[in-house]
């Protein structure tokens, strides 16, 4: 992480957390969302690599300090030429209290002010009580198009693969050289993991992910619906 003072955080980048307001039911839980809008002029490939350092800089530490508290958590990526553009989200199912804290962590992040000032990232925000519809249900935030059961039991999956995705870059990172808290060496080192764990999904990826999920449900065929980028 960067060692320079941290920046004051700016409400047009980051929404402050004294605009989070508590549920009328203590421990009331909802799926929340914290989610990092990306530079990106779409006329060239999105760089995908910082996603790997909003992941492992940021939320990697507030993971660590309130995973257990988490019923529910996920990442969620996404690069399409439209509105909402290059995006990194971070989903997760838990109090408002949790909320405050994840929002009040991030704010103070080094790394993402840092990505704020050279303008990688454009801006960052998590939910709040007054900004939206609340979800209590466990499957809202599954494809509404799935079977309710699917819906319901979708969230522990995808957990799962977050949590080994984010494993996956720690481990990348820590066959690197210490990067002494500069943040283009730290940015470099993240683009160096991203292409080990590419690699890796690349010649791995079938037999690890596919062909284990497969056995799962009995290698039974499987409905492929649309031409596909795996």
């Amino acid at each position: 992480m960067s060692c320079s003072p941290r920046l004051a955080p700016s409400p047009s980048l980051i929404n402050p957390a004294s605009d989070l307001q508590t549920p009328l039911t203590s421990g009331e839980k909802f799926w929340w969302a914290c989610r990092f809008k990306l530079s990106w002029n779409q006329k060239t490939e999105p760089d995908m690599g910082v996603d790997l350092l909003l992941a492992q800089a940021v939320m990697g530490p507030i993971l660590e300090s309130i995973e257990d508290r988490l019923l529910f958590w996920r990442f969620h990526r996404r690069a399409a030429p439209d509105d909402s553009g290059h995006q990194f989200s971070f989903l997760f199912y838990s109090d408002a209290t949790a909320l405050q804290e994840i929002n009040a962590e991030i704010q103070k992040n080094p790394t993402l002010h840092q990505a704020l000032k050279k303008k990688i990232v454009e801006r960052a925000t998590c939910d709040n009580n007054t900004s939206g519809a609340r979800r209590p249900e466990i499957s809202a935030m599954s494809d509404a198009s799935w079977s309710p059961a699917l819906q319901k039991h979708w969230p522990a999956f995808i957990m799962g693969v977050s949590r080994l995705w984010l494993g996956l870059i720690n481990e990348a990172l820590s066959d690197l050289p210490p990067h002494e808290g500069n943040f283009d060496k730290k940015l470099e080192q993240i683009r160096k993991a991203e292409k080990t764990i590419n690699m890796m999904w690349y010649k791995e990826g079938q037999h690890a992910f596919f062909h284990h999920l497969s056995a799962v449900f009995g290698y039974e065929p499987l409905l492929i619906k649309n031409v596909v980028r795996f």
